[in-house]
């Protein structure tokens, strides 16, 4: 893709941030509410399916900075979920198997069955699960087998959101026949990195957004006849801000090979990444901000709310710190640089 089609497409969703992107909007979409008008904005301006428009046009470097420009606006849409569900459904094979909104999600190990034609289990905290029309996922067979699962959404849903106030919804299956499926070895694993993978790409377009904000407020706040940006200890805070933002950019990255796939290893290194400066980056951004960042009045939370809901979600940084270590220390030491130089 050009630098003119995307910034011809940035410049499309900052239009529709202005239009459409209201407080009643938002506030409405706090409880788990779907911002359909929203939504459909983007649709008829081809933005959620940009993906699948033209491989040479839309490459995944692209689409990653879609997702990251509607993250640093917060906007409470399904994209990065979308579009995860795309790829690993191109990957196995079933590209045609997606209609209608088609999500993500992941179950406890081993929890997720399927048998003789059914599924069995319950995929947990699916995020925009009572939104989906299908929901994709890994399930294990009788023989141990792994595959990647394409499902309509089934009708039992315990409804819930997380922190951000987007919903996460249990997803219960007990003998719905899939939509397809595919053999997949590790299916489970293709699963939960690209959902990690993608919310490091969030994380990084929210930091983003509250780093902008924090600096409009940095130099327009005046205290003692100055803007607060002028005091050292102030700048000292913003300075390492940037340099958080800067780093879950570029972490953020890693996430994902030239063609779009990704893997453990590359979702740990970008989640890990990004989920510790998603915690550092938004306390710094409150505590440069004041009492004034606190409030509902103040659009910040939009941006700190999904920092701290998205850097748990699809494994927190802790859990993928552990992942690595594990995988590092299973091939031994001499086989650490090569790893990490095959990025």
């Amino acid at each position: 893709m050009s630098d003119d089609i995307l910034d011809m497409m940035l410049r499309t969703v900052d239009r529709l941030v202005a239009v459409e992107a209201t407080r009643d909007m938002r506030e409405g979409a706090d409880g788990g509410r779907f911002p359909e008008r929203l939504w459909q904005a983007m649709e008829t301006a081809g933005i959620t399916d940009a993906d699948t428009i033209d491989d040479d046009m839309t490459g995944p470097a692209e689409m990653q900075a879609l997702v990251r420009h509607v993250a640093r606006h917060a906007l409470p849409v399904p994209l990065a979920e979308v579009m995860a569900a795309r790829r690993l459904l191109k990957a196995a094979g079933l590209g045609e198997a997606a209609e209608g909104l088609t999500g993500i999600g992941t179950a406890d190990a081993g929890a997720m069955a399927l048998e003789g034609g059914q599924l069995t289990g319950t995929l947990r905290r699916v995020p925009f699960g009572r939104h989906l029309s299908q929901v994709v996922f890994a399930a294990r067979d009788g023989r141990g087998a792994e595959h990647i699962v394409v499902a309509a959404r089934p009708a039992a849903v315990s409804a819930d959101i997380n922190l951000a106030g987007e919903a996460r919804d249990d997803l219960v299956f007990a003998g719905e026949a899939p939509v397809a499926s595919a053999a997949a070895d590790g299916a489970a694993d293709q699963v939960m990195a690209m959902g990690a993978a993608f919310r490091a790409v969030q994380i990084a377009g929210a930091l983003s957004g509250a780093l902008a904000q924090v600096l409009t407020y940095a130099g327009e706040r005046e205290q003692f006849g100055r803007p607060i940006g002028k005091f050292q200890a102030v700048q000292h805070m913003l300075a390492v801000l940037a340099a958080e933002t800067a780093a879950a950019s570029a972490a953020a990255g890693i996430g994902f090979a030239e063609d779009g796939s990704s893997s453990p290893l590359r979702a740990a290194l970008a989640k890990s990444r990004t989920g510790q400066a998603a915690t550092e980056g938004a306390a710094l951004a409150h505590q440069i901000m004041g009492a004034m960042g606190f409030t509902r009045e103040h659009p910040l939370h939009y941006q700190t709310r999904r920092l701290w809901s998205w850097r748990d979600e699809f494994g927190n940084e802790a859990q993928w710190q552990e992942r690595l270590g594990r995988d590092i220390a299973s091939q031994g030491g001499d086989a650490l640089w090569p790893m990490l130089t095959g990025l």
